[in-house]
C-alpha cells in the first residue's frame, strides 16, 4: 500500500512540475516586450500610427492619432520632436494575471519628449487572444 501511495505522490509531483513548466513558458518575453515598446514609441514619434497600432493587444485597440493629439494638447508636448528613453525602470513580471487572463510585463520609462520630461508606464500582455501593448499611461512632469 505504501508503494502505491508513493507512486501516486510521485506522479502528482511530476504532473505539477510539468504544469508549472508549461505555464511558465507562456510568459511575456521581456526582451521582446522592450523591443516592441521601443518600436511602438518610434512609430509614434514618426506619427506612423498605422504601424504603432500593430503593437497594440487585440483586446485593446485604440485610435492612436486621436489619443496622442489629445496628450500633446493637454500636456503641451510634441511627440514628433523626439522621444528619448532616459531610463527603463520598475520592471515587474507576472506569469498569470486574472484581470487579463494571461501574462503581464510592466515597463516604466523615464523619457524626454522634445524637451519635456515624462514617465511612460506600459503593460504588455500575452493571453489566448494575442500579444501586445495593453495599457499605456503618460505622465508629464510639471
Amino acid at each position: 500500500m505504501k508503494k502505491h501511495v508513493f507512486r501516486i505522490a510521485l506522479i502528482l509531483l511530476f504532473c505539477l512540475m510539468l504544469l508549472s513548466a508549461v505555464s511558465c513558458s507562456d510568459g511575456v518575453d521581456t526582451d521582446q516586450a522592450k523591443t516592441d515598446v521601443r518600436a511602438f514609441l518610434s512609430a509614434v514619434e514618426k506619427e506612423d500610427y498605422e504601424t504603432a497600432q500593430t503593437y497594440l493587444h487585440p483586446d485593446r485597440p485604440a485610435d492612436l492619432a486621436t489619443y496622442f493629439a489629445r496628450v500633446e494638447t493637454e500636456e503641451k508636448v510634441d511627440f514628433s520632436a523626439g522621444i528619448e528613453i532616459l531610463k527603463e525602470t520598475g520592471f515587474s513580471y507576472s506569469y498569470y494575471e486574472s484581470e487579463v487572463d494571461g501574462s503581464v510585463y510592466e515597463l516604466d520609462l523615464d523619457v524626454r519628449i522634445g524637451g519635456v520630461t515624462a514617465e511612460i508606464e506600459v503593460e504588455v500582455v500575452k493571453n489566448d487572444n494575442g500579444y501586445g501593448i495593453y495599457n499605456l499611461e503618460i505622465d508629464v512632469e510639471d
